[in-house]
Order: C-alpha cells, then sequence, then structure tokens
C-alpha cells in the first residue's frame, strides 16, 4: 500500500481540469519523484465516483473502478492521488466506505475552491452543455433552493460539508483546502498551491500539455439554451452529451466565437457573497490545512455585474446562429472532401486488383499453377487497405 493518499474530492469549475491535465500528461515524471497517478485512463477516476457513489445503472467499467484503482496503489510504495470532482457529490457514509478501503495509508482530503461569483456561471455553463436545459437565473435558485442534486447540485458546492462528509474520519490536520487566485493572478499560482500539499517540486511538470478550458460568451450559452430542445433522441444519452454537444458544438464551434463573458444578477451576487462569507468563517474555525487565502472565496463588493444570457435579443442569437452554420457547414465541406479521396483511392485499388492476373505463366511440368490462396492476395492486400482507410476516416470524423 502507498505510504500516503491524496484523495482530492472537488470541486466542480475550481481549476480541476487544468490540475488533472497536467498531472495525466506528466504521469510518468511524476513517478519519477515518488507520486502515483493510477489508472489505465483518465475517465477512470470518473468511473470510481460512480462506483463510490453507487451509480449502478451506470456503464459496464462502474462497479470496480474503486477498487481498481485502489488495487493499483496497494502495489504503489510512494504517494498516491485520487481525484475528480465529482466524489464530492457522494454521501457521508459512501465517502467512510470508500477510505475504509485506503485505510492502511495515511488518507489525506483535498478540495480546491473558488469565488461564488465566478463558479456559478462556469457550473452552470458545464451543465448546460450536457443535461440542463434551463436559464442562468434558474438554475442558481434551483440550486442555491437544494433543488438540483448531483454533480451540479449545491452539494457539490457546500465547502464545509463536503469535507464534513469526507473529513469525518480524517485528522483535520491533513485535510486541505486549495484556493483558486483571482483574476490577473500568475497563470501557475493554482499549480504551485496544489503542489505544496501534494509535497511535489513544481518544476516536476510541463504546464504547457494543459490547453484552456475556456468559456462560453454570453450570447452563445444563449443559443445552446435554444438549440437543446430540438436535439435528436441519439444525442440525448451523455456519451453523445458529452463528445457532440460538449465537446463539438460548445468547444470547437461556440467557445471559438469568442463571445462576451456573462456573470450573475445582483441579488445572485449578494446572496452568494453572503454564503461565502459564511463558508470562510467555518473554515477558518475549523483549523483546516490551506494553499492560498480564504479572502479568496468571497467575491468582492465591487464585482461586476457582466451580461446576463437571459437578457440576450433574438437578432444577437440570430447571428450565433449564422456563425455557427458557416462553420458547420465548412466542417461538412472538409470531411466530404475527405471521404470522396479515400472512395476514390479505394475505387483505384479495386480496379487495380481486379487487372491483375491470376494465374502464373505456364512452365515446365514441374511448375504449378497458382493456388487459391495466393491468386487471392492482392483481393486481400486490398481489402486490408480499405480497412485501414475506414478506420482513418472514422477517427477523423470522431475528431
Amino acid at each position: 500500500m502507498a505510504e500516503r493518499v491524496f484523495v482530492h474530492v472537488g470541486a466542480p469549475k475550481s481549476g480541476t481540469t487544468f490540475l488533472q491535465t497536467v498531472m495525466w500528461r506528466n504521469r510518468q515524471k511524476l513517478r519519477g519523484v515518488g507520486l502515483l497517478y493510477p489508472g489505465r485512463q483518465r475517465m477512470d477516476h470518473f468511473h470510481a465516483t460512480e462506483a463510490v457513489r453507487d451509480l449502478t445503472a451506470a456503464a459496464a467499467p462502474t462497479p470496480t473502478a474503486w477498487d481498481r484503482l485502489c488495487d493499483e496503489i496497494d502495489a504503489w510504495s510512494g504517494t498516491a492521488l485520487i481525484t475528480h470532482e465529482f466524489f464530492g457529490a457522494a454521501s457521508a457514509e459512501q465517502a467512510r466506505r470508500a477510505l475504509e478501503r485506503l485505510a492502511a495509508a495515511e488518507v489525506h482530503v483535498v478540495l480546491t475552491a473558488r469565488d461564488y461569483a465566478r463558479q456559478f456561471p462556469a457550473m452552470w455553463q458545464e451543465a448546460l452543455k450536457m443535461r440542463v436545459s434551463m436559464p442562468l437565473d434558474d438554475f442558481v435558485d434551483r440550486v442555491l433552493a437544494h433543488e438540483i442534486s448531483g454533480p451540479w447540485g449545491w452539494s457539490t458546492q457546500d465547502v464545509p460539508a463536503i469535507l464534513d462528509r469526507w473529513g469525518a474520519s480524517v485528522d483535520p490536520r491533513f485535510v486541505h483546502v486549495v484556493t483558486v487566485p483571482r483574476p490577473g493572478a500568475p497563470r501557475d499560482l493554482l499549480w504551485r498551491r496544489w503542489c505544496r500539499v501534494l509535497q511535489i517540486p513544481p518544476e516536476s511538470c510541463d504546464l504547457d500539455v494543459a490547453a484552456g478550458n475556456e468559456s462560453l460568451g454570453a450570447a452563445q450559452a444563449a443559443f445552446l439554451l435554444r438549440v437543446k430542445p430540438y436535439l435528436p433522441a441519439e444525442l440525448h444519452p451523455n456519451p453523445e452529451l458529452h463528445r457532440w454537444v460538449r465537446g463539438h458544438l460548445g468547444h470547437e464551434v461556440l467557445v471559438p466565437q469568442d463571445g462576451a463573458r456573462f456573470g450573475l444578477r445582483r441579488r445572485h451576487l449578494d446572496e452568494l457573497r453572503d454564503l461565502a462569507v459564511e463558508e470562510v468563517r467555518i473554515l477558518g474555525d475549523r483549523g483546516y490545512d490551506v494553499a492560498g487565502d480564504l479572502e479568496e472565496l468571497v467575491p468582492p463588493r465591487s464585482e461586476t455585474e457582466h451580461p446576463n444570457p437571459g437578457d440576450v435579443t433574438d437578432p444577437e442569437i440570430v447571428d450565433v446562429a449564422a456563425r455557427t452554420v458557416a462553420t458547420l457547414t465548412a466542417q461538412v465541406r472538409s470531411l466530404s472532401r475527405e471521404r470522396d479521396e479515400w472512395r476514390r483511392k479505394a475505387r483505384a485499388g479495386r480496379k487495380s486488383a481486379r487487372r491483375r492476373p491470376t494465374t502464373a505463366p505456364t512452365g515446365d511440368a514441374g511448375t504449378s499453377m497458382r493456388t487459391g490462396a495466393s491468386a487471392a492476395t492482392p483481393k486481400s492486400d486490398v481489402s486490408k487497405k480499405l480497412v485501414s482507410l475506414r478506420k482513418r476516416l472514422t477517427r477523423r470524423l470522431a475528431r
């Protein structure tokens, strides 16, 4: 068993994608400084959250995902890290059972957090790209009323409550809060705070491997909200939403339009600021280890009221729609031309195979005709090429 295990339990939209991407793409370097980031793929940590939260209706890899990560940690002698922001949605009993599996190690619980004025707009747009289909104002009202459950509800944003659930069986000295710096801070400051908690040298990883997780603009978010009711049934399963709506439409088409940043209504800013003040008081009283400054979790009173997606006009949405159609048309043209080129090559390969002789020239009595197997070789080669072309095209369409 690893000597020490850090379990990072949230919160969503608190720099988690940046931290996880840097660490996953530097796994071998991290091993060199004694830190294991287990799993065969990053999604193993997401599946582990499903196992811990008893989501038995989820995909096949889920039921044993937590145990598989723990098995890998059992075989490691240094420090290990398990990280996914959806662990924060686990109940106290689910957290207790999960940590029991790691009882032989010194367990640390880590939570990254940022101020609610930035957190809630980011949380809504991430939820919008998946299953949520309600305006920002309604979303904030319902989250604060505890009417939304799961990863996008209050259970993953109530920092003291999350640490109550996950820290109940952990020495308070081993509970860590990493605060997300305010806008304008050095790009690597969050990373350095994170490394201080994990006790690894910041220079052990290349930060350039992490692309920015850019946001939708106000008009782009309003447009996506209009699109959601028209999505066909085949796009409703989570894997399809994640790949095509969140990934392709959201990140590849709408984000590059570089729309204006959006934010919350003043009434929500004031309510969330009051919640943050109480949050900071509780965390300070508990004496957890803090990497950063708890005051960074309190939105400034001077927080600017940015445009709200609910105020975007129809002409603005039409403009986004026009740009989206133009982009998608160009993408379809490019893929169609590539597909047509692969088809041309496939037809040329079939014609070439038909022109090849299927029998050898007549020789002396000791020279036999080509066998059926050898005569089929050209067609076999063409078939292999066609399979290869089909796979390349499939990968291209999946990007």
